[in-house]
Parts: structure tokens; sequence; C-alpha cells
């Protein structure tokens, strides 16, 4: 078969003008070399794996159209198992997640049931802090009263004594003059 260019290559000498490319060319199917071909009755393939014609399709004698080979069945990718394998990795996180929750939510109300407990505890402890308080006030007062009356008792118990010392002095004697003056000044408040 003899290829003919198309009529906008120029395949001439330089010198030959060209024909502008504005318009593509139009192609249509050569005539048959033979004048005795017919379509009906394609032309015996060369020996090797079986064509099939398309159907519907005209068959040349030049170019037989083979149909695509059939489809060999689905493909498997080497990332299924993997991705199945992820999966399954995922879902054993989720479970050890989910069961990892719940046993702390469980403890979280274990925690606040305890801090509930101490809470009360705590306000126990600090009214009876502030009843202590108010016992060790009137304590406070009690032990001033009686530390007044140990002070008076101690300036009793001087005057008494300075009482006692001046009776064992002699009447009118140097020593019941001092004596007096210790019974003056210790018994200023009781005697006089």
């Amino acid at each position: 078969m003899t290829y003919n260019p198309p009529p906008h290559y120029n395949l001439g000498g330089p010198n030959d003008p060209q024909q502008p490319q504005s318009v593509p060319p139009s192609y249509s199917p050569q005539p048959p070399a033979d004048p005795g071909y017919s379509q009906q009755s394609p032309a015996p393939a060369p020996p090797g794996p079986p064509t099939q014609a398309i159907p519907g399709q005209p068959m040349y004698a030049t170019q037989p159209l083979l149909q695509p080979p059939p489809p060999m069945g689905p493909r498997k990718s080497s990332m299924v198992p993997l991705l199945a394998m992820g999966m399954v990795v995922g879902l054993a996180g989720a479970a050890v997640t989910l069961a990892l929750w719940l046993r702390a939510s469980g403890d979280l109300e274990d925690a606040e049931a305890l801090a509930a407990d101490r809470n009360d505890q705590i306000a126990q402890l600090e009214d009876d802090l502030e009843a202590a308080q108010a016992e060790a006030v009137t304590l406070e007062t009690q032990v001033s009263d009686l530390e007044g009356q140990l002070t008076d008792f101690d300036s009793m118990q001087a005057c008494i004594d300075a009482l006692k010392a001046y009776q064992l002095t002699a009447p009118e004697s140097e020593e019941e003059a001092a004596a007096l003056i210790v019974v003056n000044t210790d018994c200023a408040g009781w005697v006089y």
C-alpha cells in the first residue's frame, strides 16, 4: 500500500511554496487497490492469537481491527491485607480506649463520692474547731478570774503573815515599829 500525504504537506524542495495550514485537511478512507475487493470477506489473519473483529465496523484487508482482550478478573491489591490489619488494630484500640474510659469514669464517680465525704468531714471538723475556740475563750476568762483571785489570795496571805509577825513582837520595841510598817504596807487593801 502506498501512503498519500495530505495536501498541506509539501515534501518537495526548499524553493517549492507550501500551502497555508488554516484549514485542517479532511481524511477519508483510501479506496481499495483491488477492484474486486468485497467488504464481506475479510482477509485471512496471520497466524498467532485469534483476533476478534468489532461488530458493526467495516473490515479492510490492510487494517484488521482487534478487539481488546477480555478482562482477567479483579486484581487484588497488596494494600487490601494491610488495610484490613490496620482496621483490626484500629478497632482493638477503640475497644481498649472505651474500656479505659469506662473504668476512668467509674473511678471518677468513686473519687467524687470520696471528695464529698471528705468535704463533710472537713465541715464537721470546722464546726468542732469553732466550738473548741469558744470553749477556749470561756476557759481563758475563767483562768483570768482565778488568777485575779490567786493574786488576791497571795496579797491576803502576805497580810496575814505580817499580822502574825506583828503579834509575836514585844510591845513598844523597835521590832514592833518595823512590823507595823510591814503590816501597813501588806494589809493596805484588806484591813484599812
